[in-house]
């Protein structure tokens, strides 16, 4: 069977590129056939998939929607080699981007990685299947390794929180560098339930109720009505001025205007 098209781990082309000391070859798991190269990387064009049950290396895995987690784990980084190759779910891995690798979180999903040795967190795009190494829960892109302080260690201990349905179209960057919290910050204190504004790339978008102002912003609520298992929940979203404000638990990213969900057929 095929695990994954693009399994996490880190590798390197240069001897000034940093290796993760959990290294492993991509002949181990697999890879498929690079489709693209350089820095212009199709984004999104995968779709939205659970999974079946499977097993690596004699261990059973299960992805399933799970709206509640939050685990604490090892992370290590996924580079160089595995860019441009298309990830578990059609979409192309871009070292660039900040995306991870997750065994059992829906594809594409978000979540928020917090470095628990330094503080710095973000909000990354889970797109493909791994890591499989005994305590390591999520491994990351070459960019998010960067915003995290990875890659001189090769691993962190970190948290890791499901923060919502991904969008499909891909083009998230400007909104997940706005959920960026830098090392020697006030640590994020975000809780997956009941959902937090950091995911109010994931609304509908429309307005549901009174336009609100504060401090000279502007903000709408609005809601958003997932399917399967994930719950209705509000958000309120931020004008691009605003982008990524924290006021204890509320966290706002900017408006980004209507979520596709799935492919637009061909």
């Amino acid at each position: 069977m095929t695990v994954c098209a693009c399994y996490a781990c880190t590798t390197t082309q240069t001897p000034n590129t940093y290796r993760s000391k959990e290294y492993v070859s991509e002949n181990v798991y697999g890879a498929s056939p690079q489709t693209a190269h350089g820095r212009n990387i199709r984004k999104g064009t995968g779709r939205y998939t659970v999974g079946k049950p499977y097993v690596v290396k004699g261990k059973h895995y299960s992805p399933k929607e799970d709206p509640s987690y939050d685990k604490n784990g090892v992370a290590s980084w996924y580079g160089s080699s595995f860019h441009g190759r298309l990830t578990a779910n059609g979409e192309v891995y871009d070292r660039d981007h900040l995306s991870a690798a997750h065994p059992t979180l829906p594809l594409p999903s978000y979540v928020r990685v917090t470095n628990l040795e330094n503080g710095s967190s973000l909000i990354v795009r889970v797109n493909d299947r791994g890591p499989y190494h005994k305590g390591r829960i999520i491994d990351v892109s070459s960019k998010a390794a960067d915003l995290l302080d990875l890659k001189h260690h090769g691993t962190a201990y970190v948290r890791v929180q499901y923060v919502g349905r991904a969008r499909s179209d891909g083009h998230d960057m400007p909104f997940l560098m706005a959920s960026y919290v830098r090392k020697g910050d006030r640590r994020p204190d975000i809780k997956p339930e009941p959902q937090i504004a950091t995911d109010a790339m994931l609304a509908s978008n429309q307005p549901t109720g009174d336009h609100l102002r504060r401090h000279g912003q502007s903000l709408w609520s609005t809601q958003t009505n997932l399917a399967g298992n994930m719950p209705s929940a509000s958000y309120q979203t931020a004008t691009i001025a605003a982008a990524f404000q924290t006021f204890g638990q509320l966290v706002m990213l900017p408006e980004i205007g209507p979520t596709t969900f799935e492919r637009t057929p061909e």
